[in-house]
């Protein structure tokens, strides 16, 4: 049966357990109180949203504008996420274009489109000419340029618009 006792008292009292237990209470208590101390100018906040709605976008903006922004390895790291964005998008348009039932103003858009289909997007680090290219030649036919206009027809990136 654990015994009850006062912290307030004599040292001579208190057995080897309660000794230890109260030495180990005051290093909780210790820790508690830095920890307090740190909290105290910091600011919690829980961001709940569906995906896509923003929440790491006004994470970014609040680090820009209230931290020191980004620096250089995080610019860079975002260069691939940049390019991996381009693909999921001109991915998607180019599914719209079937399922809405747009054609290519111009035919050999059709070999630029496998090309772009055929790349795993979540892969992308960077452009290769060819698909450089084959992003530039459909983004000015006049069939993927429809097919942006009718953007709420489908599902488009934030980023894409």
């Amino acid at each position: 049966m654990a015994r009850s006792f006062s912290w307030h008292c004599c040292p001579w009292c208190l057995t080897e357990d309660e000794k230890t237990a109260l030495r180990i209470d005051q290093e909780i208590n210790k820790i508690l109180m830095e920890q307090k101390k740190r909290d105290r100018g910091e600011l919690k906040l829980l961001l709940l949203g569906t995906g896509e709605s923003g929440k790491s976008t006004f994470i970014k903006q609040m680090r820009i504008i209230h931290g020191a922004g980004y620096s250089e390895e995080d610019r860079k790291g975002f260069t691939s996420l940049v390019y991996q964005n381009i693909f999921t998008s001109m991915q998607s348009m180019i599914e719209a274009m079937d399922t809405l039932h747009i054609p290519y103003s111009c035919p050999e858009n059709r070999h630029h489109a496998s090309l772009i289909m055929s790349t795993d997007a979540y892969k992308v680090t960077t452009f290769e000419k060819p698909q450089a290219h084959a992003i530039q030649c459909l983004w000015k036919d006049g069939g993927i340029r429809t097919c942006y206009e009718r953007r709420r027809e489908f599902h488009l990136l934030d980023s894409a618009v």
